[in-house]
């Protein structure tokens, strides 16, 4: 497996991993407009974000084949807090421990390529699967904002969490 930069072609295949607009807001909460979203609105997106603060894009090959994406970022002037997110595995292999493995060859390479001390992320706790898969990995959560998002007639939890190893 390697953790390489995000390609706009990736766009393509990341998308179509998401079969409703509940798992795209799960994912993006209101980062885009519509649903479903164009590969340009994620590409577009992203090249706002490198210009606005360290931003890296990343994805997950194996054997040529993509199978996870996800972002890390410096979300303030310190740049050794790093705050991952958009954590997405193709939905064919999903419950497999892929989860997990992205999340750590993230981790490793936010502190060994990027020089992260601390490594924090936001997930709703209404998405169980990766609420749990943090958890598993090490993430602990340190507070919980009450009806962070409303999609639709449900209103979603956000948990802050925080790498602790």
């Amino acid at each position: 497996m390697e953790l390489r930069a995000y390609k706009e072609t990736d766009a393509e295949e990341i998308l179509n991993w998401i079969k409703n607009e509940r798992e795209f807001r799960l994912w993006s909460a209101d980062r885009y407009e519509k649903y479903p979203a164009l590969p340009a609105d994620i590409n577009s997106n992203y090249i706002e974000c490198q210009k606005a603060s360290k931003f890296y894009p990343l994805t997950l090959e194996e054997d040529g084949k993509i199978i996870g994406h996800l972002i890390l970022r410096n979300p303030k002037e310190d740049t050794s807090v790093i705050r991952m997110g958009f954590i997405i595995v193709d939905s064919t292999i999903r419950g497999k421990g892929y989860g997990k493995k992205i999340i750590e060859e993230a981790i490793n390479y936010a502190q060994e390529k990027l020089g992260a001390k601390e490594i924090n992320l936001g997930v709703f706790t209404s998405n169980e699967s990766a609420f749990n898969c943090y958890k598993a990995v090490g993430f602990k959560v340190v507070e919980v904002e009450q009806n962070a998002y409303k999609f639709y007639d449900e209103n979603w939890d956000c948990a802050e969490m925080i790498l602790e190893r």
